[in-house]
């Protein structure tokens, strides 16, 4: 690996690790002035590592991955969330949002959670970045409600930490001290691995007052066994299924027996990927109690949403008129 040096006229060709190895050399000199360069050394060393992972991630190479930057987004601020308004179809009212983290990378630019939620599962960087979540939807919680704005914030959890009973108590201690609603939304894929342990956690997190969505409803293995074990409160019909409802012969169908099923099972529905009036008409016609999608809003950061909600008093806006709050993007939900 090389980077390239300009001296005067000259143009040369150096090994990057010199570079690092150099500096390293430099911070070991300030350790020889006895305590003063002990404590120098002290209080750069964790500058070094930091100067050591940022030059690493910016040189070239093809050996590089998105895998290999994981571990340090979240020491480096790369990850941030966003939160995607749920709207109540009757009463037009927010009343809710899904929380969505984000991945701004240095070279990469934004990466959306599909392209490393999967790389975290198998580095095993899923516990980490979900712990971080949480804490982090707390905090942005706590400063909307200072704002009066105070509604029920959804995170997503990975099945792979859904059997892991000290996670579960982890999240049970920590969302203990929320100052709102927070819900989990779990995939239909959560039970696989482990239906026991999945069940019971899922269990304790009903029990303390967790509202369980069952996600992308209808993408995966959906059976009626499936919905019959878990103490969920809200079934969220993927948008496969939306997308396309007002041009299907099929979809109304399986739409409208979803919403019925789920009702009966006493369960709220949510459409996911509402992005068309005429999708948002029929779901309210077919009994649909919450929608999601970018004709309602896009996923935006805390001040946002903040400004979202006061100039819309807690409502959705005019869909119709409102399509400057519509930013088509190649990352959803």
């Amino acid at each position: 690996m090389f980077t390239t040096l300009l001296i005067s006229r000259g143009v040369f060709l150096i090994d990057a690790s010199i570079i690092i190895s150099v500096a390293a050399a430099a911070l070991a000199a300030m350790a020889v002035g006895g305590w003063v360069g002990a404590t120098l050394a002290g209080r750069w060393s964790n500058g070094l590592a930091t100067l050591r992972r940022r030059i690493a991630r910016h040189l070239p190479g093809a050996e590089r991955t998105l895998a290999d930057d994981l571990s340090a987004a979240v020491l480096d601020r790369e990850m941030f969330i966003t939160h995607q308004p749920k709207l109540r179809a009757r009463s037009g009212t927010i009343e809710g949002v899904e929380v969505l983290l984000r991945w701004q990378h240095p070279t990469r630019g934004l990466i959306g959670p599909n392209d490393f939620i999967s790389l975290a599962e198998e580095r095993g960087e899923i516990r980490r970045l979900t712990e971080w979540v949480v804490r982090q939807t707390l905090v942005e919680q706590r400063l909307l409600a200072e704002a009066g704005h105070l509604m029920a914030f959804n995170i997503n959890i990975s099945a792979r930490l859904l059997a892991e009973r000290d996670f579960s108590e982890w999240a049970l201690a920590t969302v203990a001290e929320a100052c709102g609603p927070i819900g989990f939304e779990i995939t239909e894929t959560a039970m696989i691995a482990d239906p026991e342990g999945a069940l019971r956690s899922l269990h304790l997190f009903a029990d303390a007052g967790i509202k369980i969505a069952i996600d992308d409803y209808g993408a995966g293995l959906s059976s009626l066994a499936y919905l019959k074990q878990l103490p969920a409160h809200e079934l969220k019909i993927d948008r496969m299924f939306i997308s396309s409802l007002s041009s299907s012969h099929r979809d109304p169908l399986l739409v409208r027996s979803t919403i019925d099923l789920a009702h009966a099972l006493d369960m709220e529905v949510t459409a996911e990927g509402v992005d068309s009036p005429a999708s948002q008409a029929l779901l309210k016609v077919m009994g649909c109690d919450l929608m999601q999608g970018f004709l309602i809003a896009k996923p935006m950061r805390l001040g946002e949403l903040r400004a979202y909600l006061d100039l819309n008093d807690g409502k959705a806006p005019n869909i119709p008129n409102e399509f400057n709050w519509i930013e088509k993007s190649s990352i959803r939900t």
